[in-house]
């Protein structure tokens, strides 16, 4: 029998437990990191793509103000106090950006965006719902060959339509009452995802609408092409006159660098006297945001903007009501 103790189990850094104070330190440190990371969209993908969760991190910072007022850290109130203003003045400048026109002098113009999700097996109701809105221009997202039957009654309401319905998640299809006058189909990146760019009358006015759904930038090469088509759109959009309308599932937040670039580059903006910031995609998950968008140029005023309900697709349509 040997005299030697037995060794003693003496723990690890890996067998160490968490402390909740630690862990509470972390979920800190990454909330308020989130913040200042995201405000760097311009120097790369990874960053943008960040910038998309303000609504959250306004969420995560006030918890994170509150934490530190009770471990009586007054630095991390201060840092954490600024870093949730930072985030509320960016919502905030989505919040209004148009004067309310109060007495416009001809009937707005109703248009719906509304990206009805490849999967969705719920079909009749979409669009039923999409009749039930009556708008003069509608733009749907995500439509392939498997939606085709249930598209009809839009052919039969609407006189005009462009369809391209071939393209799995990316293909779109417009409709609309206003006289047509010239339709054509443009393609910015090498992955050919089609935008539709509509010349239309509208009492008695040229207006050009362009409805496009790029591909989400959650990784670098599908931030390149999500940037190159923007950026495209931009380049056109800055070459045409008069009254232009750019709608669609951009997959990008009024704030970041994306938007911020299209927007730039086209001389174009929400115009809106409502509210821009309301999440339109994932409104049941945690990290619910706003990507269905409708942008303007040439003196137009959206006057009013509705979240349409859940009809089975992820997102949820988006109907304004424009003026001049």
């Amino acid at each position: 029998m040997s005299d030697d103790a037995p060794p003693t189990d003496n723990p690890t850094p890996l067998r160490k437990s968490v402390s909740p104070g630690g862990l509470c330190d972390v979920i800190a440190f990454l909330a308020l990191s989130c913040t200042w990371l995201g405000s760097l969209g311009r120097y790369g993908w990874a960053f943008d793509l960040l910038s998309h969760f303000r609504l959250q991190y306004v969420i995560a910072c006030a918890l994170v103000v509150l934490y530190a007022m009770f471990r009586r850290r007054t630095w991390l109130v201060l840092i954490a106090l600024i870093s949730l203003l930072w985030n509320a003045q960016i919502i905030h400048a989505f919040h209004q950006t148009a004067e309310v026109v109060a007495a416009p002098h001809e009937k707005p113009l109703r248009l719906m965006v509304f990206n009805v999700l490849t999967e969705n097996e719920n079909h009749v109701a979409a669009i039923d719902h999409v009749l039930k809105t009556d708008a003069d221009i509608v733009c749907l997202l995500e439509v392939d060959e498997t939606w085709q039957p249930n598209l009809e009654p839009l052919r039969v309401k609407y006189p005009h339509r462009v369809e391209e319905l071939f393209h799995g998640n990316f293909g779109i299809a417009c409709y609309t009452r206003l006289p047509l006058k010239s339709s054509e189909v443009r393609r910015f990146t090498i992955w050919q995802l089609p935008t539709l760019v509509l010349n239309l009358d509208h009492l008695g006015r040229p207006l050009t609408f362009i409805g496009t759904h790029p591909e989400p930038p959650i990784s670098g090469v599908n931030a390149h092409e999500w940037r190159e088509q923007l950026s495209g759109i931009g380049a056109l959009v800055a070459g045409l006159s008069g009254e232009v309308i750019v709608a669609g599932d951009f997959n990008a937040t009024p704030w970041c660098e994306g938007m911020r670039l299209l927007r730039e580059k086209g001389g174009l903006d929400f115009h809106s006297a409502d509210p821009v910031w309301p999440p339109t995609w994932g409104r049941k998950l945690p990290m619910m945001i706003p990507i269905d968008h409708v942008l303007l140029k040439g003196g137009l005023t959206v006057q009013k903007r509705v979240i349409g309900p859940e009809m089975g697709s992820d997102h949820h349509s988006v109907t304004v009501e424009i003026v001049r």
